[in-house]
């Protein structure tokens, strides 16, 4: 016969203990806890064990994966960015675009914003944590907006000259000169402005200026 759980087990626990957590449900923690600590000390203040401390686990569980905090700052950004394999479809690249814009903002306006915006203003771009936020964070998302660009072209709704790196950055570069200069909260006014007046007369196909059909 199965021994009966003992009742008082969970009471006997010592204050603080926790069940050990694995896999997906730790690394969502750790991650957690790399954003909470640049948000509040900031990228030359965070050590491999103020993670650890803020994430309830320990230095091991860290140093398994990534040898240094620079490794784990960016994996951290990269799971707080929307994914480089959601490409938003709503049938008009217009409306692609404003999402991919509205979702930056969203990340930018939350506390995850404010821990961005901490470390790009620590970053020194010659150094190699620039160098890695740029090659897995940043450009694997620039891709997003330039693939929209590419679509478009296929139906119809972009000149094929615009499908190219410069306009896809327009606009997410104006949001990101807006937070960086002012801060959150942007407004969803200026995204709608950002994409209806300046980067939708850069992308039509009419050199009268009128939108393609849908």
């Amino acid at each position: 016969m199965a021994a009966e759980a003992d009742p008082t087990a969970e009471s006997a626990r010592p204050p603080g203990a926790q069940t050990r957590r694995r896999g997906e449900t730790l690394e969502h923690a750790i991650y957690d806890a790399v954003l909470d600590q640049l948000q509040r000390v900031g990228l030359t203040g965070l050590t491999m064990e103020g993670v650890a401390t803020c994430a309830h686990t320990g230095k091991a569980a860290l140093y398994r994966r990534w040898p240094c905090k620079e490794d784990l700052v960016v994996d951290a950004l990269d799971r707080a960015l929307p994914s480089v394999d959601d490409l938003p479809d709503h049938g008009h690249v217009r409306d692609d675009l404003l999402d991919l814009l509205r979702r930056m903002a969203a990340l930018m306006n939350s506390p995850t914003g404010c821990a961005l915006q901490a470390l790009m203003v620590e970053v020194d771009q010659g150094r190699p944590l620039a160098r890695l936020v740029k090659q897995r964070v940043l450009e694997p998302r620039k891709e997003l907006f330039l693939g929209l660009l590419r679509r478009g072209v296929e139906r119809g709704q972009v000149r094929p000259g615009a499908a190219n790196q410069l306009c896809a950055e327009v606009g997410p570069s104006m949001v990101s000169q807006r937070f960086l200069a002012e801060g959150a909260p942007i407004p969803d006014d200026f995204l709608v402005s950002v994409v209806d007046d300046v980067v939708m007369p850069l992308l039509r196909p009419d050199p009268e200026g009128t939108p393609a059909a849908g």
